[in-house]
């Protein structure tokens, strides 16, 4: 009797195993390694990273939407920033690079004359 509980149990044990093995995917890395990755720091960051995440959207965002209503500005001495505006943005035009391309100038090259 004895011998079959344990057969039940190893049969048991070999099914999860079969299971977690054929449910598992391989581990991949994103990119490429670098060795600027493995500095003691940068694993540090890896580890502070996600608190500052909570950080932002537990504490700063909704802090950040009380201050900005219309009614509380003027308590905080909030003034609303202007938004980006890509249609209008030159910066780039001056070097010939643009935001569309910035591997390619909008000046041909000069050729012989």
């Amino acid at each position: 009797m004895k011998l079959g509980r344990g057969r039940e149990r190893f049969t048991a044990a070999l099914g999860a195993l079969a299971l977690i093995v054929s449910l598992a995917s391989p581990a991949r890395a994103q990119g490429r390694y670098d060795d600027g990755e493995a500095h003691p720091l940068r694993l540090l960051a890896y580890l502070v990273a996600p608190a500052g995440y909570l950080a932002e959207w537990l504490v700063t965002r909704p802090f950040f939407r009380v201050v900005s209503q219309e009614d509380t500005a003027p308590i905080f001495a909030y003034t609303p920033q202007g938004g980006f505006d890509y249609e209008t943005y030159e910066e780039g035009m001056s070097t010939g690079v643009t935001f569309e391309s910035p591997y390619r100038t909008l000046q041909k090259p000069a050729g012989p004359p």
